[in-house]
């Protein structure tokens, strides 16, 4: 039973793709008899600039099924991700059976940002979003107040409209992705429980686990929530730095990954997002925009990435008990819609984006707030054939 943790990783990278159609698996995917190579767990990553890692090749989930045009439906390529050459992934997604996220809730849980230690020193943000109003008492760069604003505009964009294109099948009833408006499900700034220097990917999850009985989401709304633990400069992911990516999505699942997620609660989706000004132009510092305004285009750009990964993938691409989680991505090498296009046309000395379609640009959010956001993979672009989309630099067609 592989489980692939889906990471955002610092700087450019992309995989070896395979050009022709993508397959479309039958409306009863999520419940059909499946075969699986097993997957060794393993973030799944976006190598940094200067530190590139190269991730595992994809679980090589097998779909009982024939496509028309295509014919049986064999053995998934299962060839090895290379480094970036800063273009879009070419292929589109194919839906695996899984479920994807209707309505999604983003949750932020700010974990440790108040405690002594976590930063250098303090200096105090409002967060107002919308009905939420609150005090973060340490936030010198601006980084929690520029999230917290971010996910609150996201919703309703036509950046995040890209994700209206895709859908899930329960029960053999199609239901597509809503662009809602407000998708900031709440804020939580949580000194109570305790964080490190060491926090590990149990630690995580365990605080999202603890931020769902925080926010009262009942289980069957678990699957539109994305838990994203928000981590303060000095209590930050020492492996984001150590193994170089930026941030991750994943889904709790104690039974295909027992050594991080033992004893917790299972089903529960979640984003590590570390401190990524920590690693400075190899997460996207200064990406679109230039001087102080770009210092923290890292946090929304990589914060981006997981969110809209988490929307149209929240089973983060598991296969449990000949059951497919994943939703779309790849079927030739696994990426996801926030892999096939992170970085495109990102300068390799100078880590900027340069004009060409499909590189990360700004968008408006819905209350006039701009944020740096990479583009987003769109099966209906350029006529069908798929292209990165969501941001200025879109394809005319």
């Amino acid at each position: 039973m592989p489980i692939v943790r889906r990471a955002l990783v610092a700087g450019i990278a992309c995989s070896l793709a395979a050009t022709g159609a993508a397959l479309a698996l039958p409306s009863n995917a999520s419940t059909t008899a499946t075969t699986a190579k097993p997957a060794a767990h393993h973030p799944r990553f976006m190598p940094s600039l200067g530190d590139p890692i190269q991730p595992p090749a994809p679980p090589c989930v097998v779909p009982e099924t024939s496509v028309p045009g295509v014919g049986d439906v064999g053995p998934c390529v299962s060839a090895p991700e290379a480094f970036a050459t800063g273009q879009p992934i070419p292929g589109n997604m194919a839906y695996w059976g899984g479920r994807v996220q209707v309505h999604p809730k983003i949750y932020l849980v700010f974990f440790g940002w108040n405690r002594p230690g976590a930063f250098d020193y303090c200096t105090p943000s409002t967060l107002a979003e919308g009905t939420i109003k609150l005090t973060l008492k340490c936030d010198p760069d601006g980084a929690g107040k520029q999230m917290a604003d971010f996910v609150s505009q996201l919703g309703g964009t036509r950046w995040a409209g890209v994700q209206s294109q895709y859908y899930q099948i329960v029960q053999n009833h199609k239901t597509f992705i809503s662009n809602d408006k407000n998708q900031l499900g709440g804020i939580w700034i949580d000194d109570v429980n305790k964080t490190s220097a060491k926090i590990s990917y149990h630690d995580m999850a365990s605080e999202a686990e603890r931020a769902a009985l925080h926010f009262h989401v009942s289980a069957a709304q678990l699957i539109n929530s994305n838990f994203v633990i928000l981590q303060p400069k000095h209590f930050s992911d020492p492996q984001a730095q150590a193994s170089g990516y930026c941030a991750f999505h994943d889904l709790i699942e104690p039974a295909v990954d027992p050594a991080d997620y033992k004893g917790l609660k299972p089903g529960v989706p979640y984003t590590n997002m570390p401190y990524v000004l920590n690693q400075g132009s190899g997460c996207g510092e200064h990406l679109v925009n230039k001087g102080a305004n770009g210092k923290l285009d890292g946090f929304t750009v990589a914060l981006g990435h997981e969110i809209e990964e988490t929307v149209t993938d929240p089973g983060a691409e598991d296969h449990i008990g000949g059951v497919n989680y994943g939703g779309w991505y790849d079927p030739f090498d696994a990426n996801e819609n926030g892999d096939k296009c992170a970085y495109v046309g990102e300068e390799p000395f100078t880590g900027t984006a340069l004009p060409e379609p499909g590189a990360a640009g700004n968008i408006k959010g819905n209350r006039g707030g701009t944020f740096a956001v990479q583009s987003l993979w769109s099966n209906e672009a350029a006529g069908g054939a798929g292209y990165c989309a969501g941001t200025d630099s879109d394809l005319p067609f």
